[in-house]
C-alpha cells in the first residue's frame, strides 16, 4: 500500500510540478520525483529507476519517434517504395526519397530529455534514501547508462544540442532554458558517463529491460566505433575502445540462437540473443510497426491475419520495401538465406482486380492473430549479432580481414548453413559488411548508422550527395521549429537545415 501511495504521489506530482520549466525541451514529468516529497528510503530508488526506462520505451516506442525513423528511411529508395496506396514516405516527416528535411517536419526530442531529466534525478538523489550500498551504486551505474545512451542517441541525430546534468526542479534553473552545445561535447558527455558506468558495472544486474554489463559494453563498443569513423577520432584510442569491449562480451556463435525467426518471438522475449530491450505488452501496445500493416479492405479477406492470413492488418499502410530491395531479399533466399521469411512478407494479396504484389517488413509484428494486430512485440536496441557485426568492422577497420571474414561467417551460417564468404580482399569484405547489415538487420535502425561508419551511405543513396555538397550536417536531423521558438536564446537552427 505504501508503494502504491508513493506511486500516486509521483504522478500527482510529476503532471504538476514546473509546467513553466518544459519552454525548451517540452520534458513531460509523469515520472519525475519530487525532491521536497521523494528520495525519503529505498523504495522511492527502486521506482524511480525503472522509470527512467519507462520514459526511454515511451520515447522510442511512439509511431514516428523511434529507431526506424531516426536510423532507417533515410536511406530512400534502394529499401524504400511506394505503399499500397501511395508515395506516403514522400509525405511523412521527411522525404525519404530526396532526404529533404526542415524543422518544422522533423523529429522532437522531448522524451528523450525526460529520459535523462529522470537520470539526472536518480545521480542526485541516490545517496540519499537510506538505500544499501548496493542498491545505491545499482541505481547510479542505470543511471549513467541511460544517460549515456540518451546522448549517443542525441548527438547522432541533432549533433548541436543541450546537455542537461541536474534534474529540473525549479522554473528558475538553466536547464530551463539550456545552452546549446557542439557534437564534440555532446559525445565527451557520453564517454565520461560511459566511464563512470563502468566503475559501477558489477551492480548493473542482469535483467535485459535495464542496462547490463553486456548492454554497456556494446553502447561503447557502438560510440567508439561511431568517434573513430564519423567524427575523426583517433584510430588507437576507439579501435582499441570497441575491440576491448566486444571481446569482454565474447565473440562467437554461442550468442546466436540458432533460428533467427524464434529472435523476434514475442513470446519468448528476452532470449539468450537479446541484450537490451523495451518491454512492450498488449496493454502498452505502439511502435512504428503499425505502418507496415495494411487497411482490411485493401487486402484479399484469406489473406487478412485475423483470419489466419500473412498480411498484417491495421488502419493505413505507409512503408513498403523497394522493388529494389524486395529483388535483393529474394535472391538471397534462393541463395538459401533463412532470415528472408522473417524479415519480408510478400504476396499478390491486393484486392484490387490486378491482385498485385504487396511487401511488409514481416517480423516485430506482435501478435497477428487480432485485426488491428497487437503490438506486443518488445523493442529490441542491442542484440548479441550486432556485437559480432560491430567485431567484424574493428576488424575490417585494422585491415585484419581474416578476422572479419571469421566474424561475418558467424552471422552467416546461421541464415545460410555455411560459412558462405572466403575472399579476404579488402574491398569484398567491405561488401560483404555492407550486405550482411541489410540482410541482418531490416527494420531495427542499424542500417543507416552502418552505411554511415562503412562509407556507404553515397552509393545506396545518391541522392545524399547533392544535400552533403551543400550542407556540412548533412547527416544529423534539425531541431523542431517548436523547441526554437521556445527558447530562441540560447538555442539556433543546425547549419544547413535553414
Amino acid at each position: 500500500m505504501k508503494n502504491i501511495f508513493k506511486a500516486l504521489i509521483l504522478l500527482v506530482a510529476g503532471t504538476m510540478f514546473l509546467t513553466s520549466c518544459h519552454k525548451d525541451l517540452d520534458i513531460t514529468y509523469g515520472m519525475t520525483l519530487n525532491s521536497t516529497t521523494m528520495w525519503k528510503d529505498p523504495s522511492d530508488l527502486e521506482q524511480s529507476v525503472p522509470g527512467i526506462y519507462e520514459r526511454l520505451r515511451n520515447y522510442f516506442k511512439a509511431d514516428e519517434c523511434n529507431v526506424f525513423y531516426l536510423g532507417e528511411i533515410r536511406v530512400g529508395d534502394y529499401m524504400w517504395g511506394p505503399s499500397l496506396e501511395s508515395l506516403v514516405q514522400d509525405n511523412f516527416k521527411i522525404n525519404c526519397r530526396k532526404n529533404r528535411l526542415s524543422g518544422s517536419q522533423t523529429i522532437g526530442w522531448s522524451g528523450l530529455y525526460s529520459t535523462i531529466d529522470q537520470a539526472n534525478a536518480v545521480i542526485k538523489y541516490a545517496d540519499k534514501c537510506h538505500a544499501t550500498p548496493e542498491k545505491v551504486k545499482w541505481a547510479l551505474a542505470q543511471a549513467y547508462f541511460a544517460r549515456a545512451y540518451c546522448y549517443f542517441w542525441a548527438g547522432r541525430i541533432w549533433g548541436y544540442c543541450p546537455i542537461n546534468l541536474l534534474p529540473v526542479e525549479s522554473n528558475k534553473q538553466e536547464e530551463c532554458y539550456p545552452k546549446q552545445h557542439t557534437p564534440a561535447e555532446v559525445f565527451a558527455q557520453v564517454e565520461e558517463d560511459i566511464k563512470k558506468c563502468e566503475e559501477l558495472a558489477d551492480a548493473l544486474g542482469t535483467s535485459k529491460y535495464l542496462g547490463t554489463k553486456e548492454a554497456l559494453k556494446m553502447l561503447e563498443a557502438e560510440y567508439a566505433l561511431w568517434m573513430y569513423r564519423v567524427q575523426n577520432g583517433d584510430k588507437k584510442k576507439y579501435l582499441g575502445m570497441a575491440k576491448t569491449a566486444l571481446e569482454s562480451i565474447g565473440i562467437s556463435d554461442k550468442g546466436l540462437l540458432p533460428n533467427y525467426a524464434d529472435v523476434f518471438n514475442r513470446t519468448n522475449k528476452v532470449n539468450k540473443e537479446i541484450v537490451f530491450a523495451l518491454n512492450n505488452t498488449a496493454t502498452s501496445a505502439a511502435g512504428y510497426q503499425i505502418y507496415f500493416c495494411f487497411p482490411a479492405n485493401l487486402v484479399q479477406a484469406e489473406h487478412q491475419c485475423n483470419n489466419g492470413g500473412e498480411v498484417p492488418i491495421s488502419a493505413t499502410q505507409w512503408w513498403s520495401f523497394s522493388q529494389t530491395f524486395v529483388d535483393v531479399l529474394k535472391a538471397s533466399e534462393k541463395a538459401g538465406d533463412s532470415r528472408v521469411a522473417t524479415n519480408l512478407g510478400y504476396g499478390p494479396f491486393a484486392s484490387a482486380a490486378d491482385h498485385h504484389e504487396i511487401t511488409w517488413c514481416n517480423k516485430l509484428l506482435g501478435d497477428m492473430s487480432k485485426a488491428p494486430i497487437v503490438r506486443d512485440n518488445d523493442l529490441i536496441y542491442y542484440r548479441y549479432a550486432l556485437a559480432v557485426m560491430m567485431y567484424a568492422e574493428v576488424c575490417y577497420y585494422n585491415e585484419d580481414f581474416f578476422g572479419a571474414v571469421a566474424a561475418l561467417n558467424i552471422i552467416a551460417k546461421r541464415a545460410y548453413g555455411t560459412e558462405k564468404y572466403t575472399s579476404t580482399v579488402k574491398a569484398d569484405v567491405l561488401q560483404a559488411l555492407t550486405d550482411e547489415y541489410f540482410l541482418e538487420f531490416p527494420a531495427e535502425g542499424v542500417i543507416w548508422f552502418a552505411l554511415i561508419r562503412l562509407g556507404q551511405l553515397e552509393k545506396y543513396n545518391p541522392d545524399i550527395a547533392p544535400i552533403k555538397a551543400k550542407n556540412p550536417n548533412y547527416l544529423l536531423w534539425p531541431i523542431a521549429q517548436g523547441s526554437i521558438n521556445k527558447n530562441p536564446e540560447n538555442l539556433k537552427q543546425v547549419e544547413g537545415w535553414y
